[in-house]
C-alpha cells in the first residue's frame, strides 16, 4: 500500500460547554465525539485508517490526547494535567485515511460533531474555511455547517 493514497483532513475547532465540566467529563466527550467518527467513517466501502489523532486543549498544560488506528480497537483516550472545571476545549482533529474522498470525510466530522454537541449540549465554532460564508448576499443568512440550516449574519447557531 502506498502512503499516497492516505488523504489527510485537519481541523480546529472551539467546543463550550454550556456548564462546566470536569476533566473527566471532557474525556467522555472526547471519546464519545471520535468514537461518532468511526461509526460514520465505517459507513464507506473499501476505507482504511492511517491514524486518527485528536486532542482537546484545557488551558495551561492540561489536555486530552485522543487517537484512533482501527474500528475494531477501543479508541486511546488519556488526560494529562490536573483536574480542573472547564466550559472551554479547543479540539485539533487530524484524519488520515483512505478510500474517502475528502468532501465524504469531512461529512462525517460534522455529523459527529453535530451529535456531539446535541448529546453534551455543547455549542461550536466551527465554520467550513472553503465555503463562502454568505449564502443569500440580500439579506446576509448563512448556512450552518452543523445543521445546514439558515441564520443571520450575527446570530449564533445553538450548536
Amino acid at each position: 500500500m502506498y502512503q499516497n493514497i492516505f488523504k489527510t483532513l485537519a481541523i480546529e475547532t472551539t467546543l463550550t460547554l454550556r456548564q462546566a465540566g470536569s476533566s473527566k467529563k471532557w474525556q467522555e466527550i472526547g471519546c464519545f465525539f471520535l468514537e461518532n467518527y468511526l461509526e460514520q467513517l465505517s459507513k464507506t466501502e473499501n476505507f482504511m485508517i492511517g491514524h486518527i489523532k485528536a486532542i482537546i486543549e484545557l488551558g495551561d498544560d492540561r489536555f486530552i490526547r485522543l487517537s484512533s488506528v482501527a474500528l475494531n480497537k477501543p479508541v486511546n483516550c488519556e488526560f494529562n494535567g490536573t483536574d480542573r472545571q472547564n466550559s472551554k476545549g479547543h479540539l485539533t482533529f487530524n484524519a488520515i485515511v483512505s478510500g474517502v474522498d475528502k468532501k465524504r470525510n469531512l461529512q462525517n466530522f460534522h455529523l459527529a460533531l453535530a451529535r456531539t454537541c446535541s448529546v453534551y449540549e455543547m455549542l461550536t465554532d466551527y465554520r467550513e474555511s472553503n465555503q463562502p460564508e454568505v449564502t443569500n448576499h440580500s439579506c446576509g443568512e448563512v448556512d450552518c455547517p452543523v445543521c445546514h440550516d439558515n441564520h443571520e449574519h450575527d446570530e449564533a447557531c445553538g450548536h
